[in-house]
């Protein structure tokens, strides 16, 4: 079967399969809001009243699971969406976000969003691989907890950030942006200081070298190769 480019930005589905006239109200009807790094856009088990696209900023969609343990299950950028998770039955957000820095996000009143879905065939086709996608995606990363050791689940967490936020423009090693040791353990699914150990075992291999709280990938392919290994 023919692969389906599938672009991962929100906004960029919309431009491409939307009708001008949806566009239009999509623009009237929704608003933008500011937040400040830590704070949190939406929590899980509230009602999935509202959709939200990244206009700027970067933010963590992330699960409780037992009290005082979190797991993130991706990080965000600029024209991604955040609350379709609350989809469903119930229309209940099954996740939180919480931006990592200070970010714009687009909100989009929830039922304005069904009826976009409705009205545009192409834009529904292309949202359902989206979901699909993320769907198989998360299926992945339970199989990896269970199957990867705290060193290779560390190097994926590096591997995804650097996916999702690419590299420093004047630095081609440094990441564009590094979470917290703690993001990296929530979303490696594992503690704190496991997370440590690992990226110390990372530098000794001479994957990746710790600027202050910043990382560098020294060797993409060696780290892409620990991943899938």
């Amino acid at each position: 079967m023919q692969r389906i480019p599938l672009p991962d930005r929100l906004d960029t589905l919309i431009t491409a399969h939307c009708a001008p006239e949806w566009r239009k109200l999509l623009a009237q009807r929704s608003t933008v809001l500011q937040f400040v790094q830590g704070e949190v856009v939406f929590n899980e088990k509230e009602t999935a009243d509202q959709l939200y696209i990244m206009r700027n900023g970067k933010a963590k969609v992330h699960s409780s699971f037992a009290p005082g343990s979190a797991r993130i299950l991706r990080f965000a950028r600029d024209g991604q969406v955040l609350g379709h998770r609350g989809i469903g039955m119930d229309f209940t957000y099954t996740v939180s976000a919480t931006a990592l820095s200070d970010c714009a996000v687009e909100v989009i009143p929830m039922s304005l969003f069904l009826e976009i879905l409705r009205a545009n065939a192409g834009f529904c086709f292309h949202f359902m691989l989206f979901m699909a996608e993320e769907l198989r995606r998360s299926e992945e990363q339970v199989k990896n907890l269970m199957n990867m050791t705290v060193i290779h689940r560390v190097a994926k967490a590096l591997r995804a950030t650097a996916d999702c936020f690419g590299f420093d423009p004047d630095d081609k090693t440094l990441l564009a942006f590094t979470p917290s040791r703690q993001d990296i353990a929530d979303y490696a699914g594992t503690t704190y200081e496991s997370t440590i150990r690992a990226i110390s075992e990372l530098q000794k291999m001479k994957l990746i070298k710790t600027v202050g709280r910043e990382i560098r990938v020294l060797d993409r392919k060696k780290l892409e190769k620990l991943v899938k290994g």
